[in-house]
């Protein structure tokens, strides 16, 4: 999709600008928010798949500032345009962006005021979903992912020690300072997401060799991930969530897994929307038999056996999910290797690699963000 030419850009602009126009007139944004896409496609944010950027909301010059992230979580480029209408149909933003596959970019929108406001994404491709899009002073903006030709929605905020959805003021100690190990260009988060139409409250306990480093109570706003940086230091570190009435608890190893993220419906972690294409690359002058098993927790979730020749490449997608897995390769029935994949943003899609001496490995590549 690099290469989409300027009119079928153009064309893509006027379809948003009329979609936006025709769209928002008589139309009642919903007070926390909706999504929706064509031909039965859903958008509403189920699924533990944004990241939330930026600084918190502010009003500057008469705008109000928001930060809209477009992320391309897919094995290819992808092109994308987001525009923001206001309820009377005027444009507020509009920006056309070409995304490397795993990219996520934040962009900076200056809109005339809070409100209600309708986001309108399309790809290349012609795919495309609204998002009635409420915006929160205590909020930073939206996240829209494309998926697999949908797009996924999430109002968006990155909670540091002043954040309003804090029950306290949060430690100035946190995030937690590096221990001269590993350094990152950004600090380690705990992501809370609440999919549903209604706020959440949920107790984060996390600790680092059995002593706390953060304990806080938050409030989860509808529709809405909480982004909250808690570590430079890196470690396995023990993450609790309590929210309704039940646990969720999990293992998190940094800096193997930038984002830890809980669902706070589902009970359920991961660390984000993740590319989990495995494509398999005979450089050899000769053909080669390729057995590959994929566990997690030792439990066997994949296994398949190809047989590539010279030069041949070949690509699938082996797991449903982000996570740390387990991959065992066999070539030519010689002993077995193993490495741990760690399919999580911002790494992008696996390589298994037959070199010219018939040996194997399996390397990731590393997306910068903007």
């Amino acid at each position: 999709m690099r290469r989409t030419d300027a009119p079928t850009r153009r064309a893509l602009l006027g379809t948003l600008s009329a979609l936006g126009a025709a769209g928002l007139a008589g139309c009642d944004a919903l007070p926390d928010g909706s999504a929706s896409g064509d031909a039965g496609r859903t958008a509403d944010g189920a699924g533990g798949d944004a990241t939330p950027t930026g600084s918190p909301a502010a009003s500057t010059g008469g705008t109000f500032e928001q930060t809209v992230v477009a992320r391309n979580p897919n094995a290819t480029d992808a092109y994308v345009t987001v525009a923001v209408e206001s309820r009377s149909g005027e444009t507020a933003f509009v920006r056309n962006l070409e995304l490397m596959p795993g990219e996520w970019r934040p962009v900076r929108a200056e809109l005339p005021e809070p409100g209600p406001y309708r986001v309108v994404a399309e790809a290349a491709g012609g795919d495309r979903a609204t998002f009635d899009w409420v915006t929160d002073e205590r909020l930073d903006g939206c996240a829209v992912t494309l998926r697999d030709g949908a797009f996924e929605f999430w109002r968006t905020a990155v909670c540091r020690g002043d954040c309003g959805l804090a029950a306290s003021a949060v430690d100035d100690a946190i995030p937690l300072v590096g221990d001269g190990e590993g350094r990152w260009y950004a600090p380690a988060s705990v992501v809370l997401e609440n999919p549903d139409p209604a706020a959440r409250r949920a107790r984060l306990a996390v600790e680092l060799d059995g002593e706390a480093v953060l304990t806080e109570t938050y409030e989860v706003p509808a529709r809405t991930q909480v982004e909250l940086p808690v570590t430079y230091r890196s470690g396995d570190y023990r993450v609790r969530v309590e929210t309704d009435g039940a646990t969720v608890a999990d293992s998190w190893s940094v800096p193997e897994q930038p984002s830890l993220f809980v669902d706070l419906r589902e009970r359920a972690t991961g660390c984000g929307p993740a590319n989990s294409e495995l494509t398999l690359v005979n450089y050899d002058d000769v053909e080669h038999a390729v057995t590959v098993q994929v566990a997690s927790d030792e439990e066997g979730l994949f296994a398949d056996r190809w047989t590539l020749a010279p030069e041949e490449r070949t690509s699938v997608v082996p797991v449903s999910s982000s996570g740390r897995y387990e991959v065992r390769v066999q070539i030519d029935g010689t002993d077995e290797f193993s490495t741990v994949w760690w399919s999580c943003p911002p790494r992008g899609p696996a390589t298994l690699v037959v070199d010219a001496t018939g040996g194997g490995s399996v390397s990731q590549t590393t997306l910068a963000r903007e």
